[in-house]
C-alpha cells in the first residue's frame, strides 16, 4: 500500500512540474509576443526576434558566458549544433514548441485514479463521496 502511494505521489509530482515548466512556457510565450508586437508597432510588418536576442537584452553576460565554458570545455559542438540554431528561431515559436511538449508530457502522465468521478456508472453514490 505505501509503494503504490509513493508512486502516485511522484506521478502527480512528474505531472505537476511539466505543467510548470508548460504553463512557464506559455507565459513566456505570450510576453514575448506582446514585447514583439510593441517593438514592430512603428513599422508596416510583423517583426519576431530571435531567442538569442532577447537573451542578450535581458543578460548578455550569462549568454557569452555559457558560450565560453562549453568551448573551454571542449563541448563546441554543443553551441554550434544543437543551442546557436535554437538562438536563431523567433522567441515565440521556441518557447510555444516548449509549452506543447511540457503540456503534453504532463498530459500523458496518468493520474491518480482516486480522484477521478464516474458520473456516468450508476453504481457511484454522491452522497458518499
Amino acid at each position: 500500500m505505501v509503494d503504490f502511494i509513493e508512486r502516485t505521489i511522484r506521478r502527480s509530482l512528474r505531472a505537476r512540474i511539466l505543467r510548470f515548466f508548460g504553463i512557464s512556457s506559455f507565459a513566456s510565450m505570450l510576453v514575448c509576443g506582446v514585447i514583439d508586437m510593441v517593438v514592430s508597432s512603428g513599422t508596416g510588418a510583423m517583426i519576431f526576434r530571435p531567442l538569442g536576442k532577447f537573451w542578450m537584452s535581458l543578460h548578455e553576460g550569462s549568454l557569452q558566458s555559457l558560450h565560453a565554458s562549453l568551448y573551454e570545455n571542449g563541448m563546441s559542438w554543443l553551441w554550434t549544433g544543437l543551442l546557436l540554431p535554437i538562438l536563431s528561431q523567433a522567441a515565440i515559436v521556441v518557447f510555444g514548441c516548449l509549452a506543447m511538449l511540457f503540456l503534453a508530457l504532463a498530459w500523458a502522465i496518468p493520474g491518480d485514479p482516486r480522484h477521478r468521478r464516474e458520473d456516468h456508472d450508476p453504481r457511484y453514490d454522491r452522497r458518499r463521496h
